[in-house]
């Protein structure tokens, strides 16, 4: 102990005990035995198996009535699980979502090398078909059939598949598809019971309504030429049949045509 001497005051300071090498030591050596036993479980794990244990492991959730298979998701994502280490998630979901039949990709991450992904598949809510005759061409390069989901939007895998959906026929353009849609869905409202079988958006806006009734509603005043096409076949069903059968042009300023 040193005791010092200011202004007839006393200060006393207490010497720090230094502390022993093994005493500084003493902390890390204690971290030690986990450090061995981690590293021996990884040595032997590699030994036994190391391709199991440095592979990608990925779990799928697909429906199992989805068109698309595992094998086929697995092949187009291929070169992106090559590095076990560095998992780049977002270009693997950006890859899936390039499949047609891919509405989305959603993946997560289990462990550093281990990651789930779930598909959710597109959905059919309309089958379509570019109004122009379809060559390349003549479209501009613009696809020629595909389907619209139930987003309204446009999707062309390279196959066709079985469906009974709307037709729609329209140009190829993103915001006549998604426009149309919506009209599609505003039209079908107003008619209810009755069913769209198609419609077409050229230079005018026509509907086929089953069983096989053509509607002209031209491209303007859609909505009121379509409640009042509803009125006259009401009226028209009363005394003919072949009125299933007809051709309603709505587009007159005080009525229509009626052809058989």
């Amino acid at each position: 102990m040193i005791k010092r001497t200011r202004n007839n005051k006393t200060f006393t300071r207490k010497n720090k005990r230094k502390k022993t090498l093994w005493e500084l030591l003493m902390p890390i050596a204690k971290t030690l035995p986990f450090f061995a036993v981690l590293i021996f479980v990884v040595v032997a794990v590699l030994r036994s198996n190391p391709t199991e244990f440095l592979d990608v492991d990925i779990s799928w959730n697909i429906d199992e009535n989805s068109i698309l298979t595992q094998e086929k998701l697995l092949k187009k994502i291929q070169p992106l699980i090559k590095d076990k280490y560095q998992l780049d998630l977002h270009e693997i979901k950006q890859t899936l979502e390039q499949e047609p039949w891919v509405a989305q990709a959603n993946i997560k991450r289990l462990f550093w090398n281990s990651i789930r992904i779930t598909i959710e598949e597109q959905q059919i809510t309309m089958r379509w078909k570019n109004k122009k005759d379809c060559k390349p061409k003549k479209t501009n390069n613009l696809p020629c059939f595909g389907y619209v989901s139930n987003n309204g939007e446009l999707f062309t895998p390279k196959k066709p598949v079985k469906s009974n959906a709307v037709w729609m026929i329209s140009g190829g353009e993103k915001e006549t598809i998604t426009q149309l849609y919506r009209d599609y869905k505003h039209y079908q409202a107003l008619i209810e019971p009755m069913k769209i079988k198609s419609i077409s958006r050229t230079n005018i806006d026509q509907l086929v309504i089953e069983p096989n009734i053509k509607v002209i509603l031209g491209y303007q005043m859609q909505n009121e030429r379509l409640a009042n096409f509803k009125k006259s076949y009401m009226m028209h069903r009363k005394k003919t049949s072949r009125v299933e059968q007809a051709t309603f042009d709505m587009r007159y300023p005080k009525g229509f045509t009626l052809s058989y």
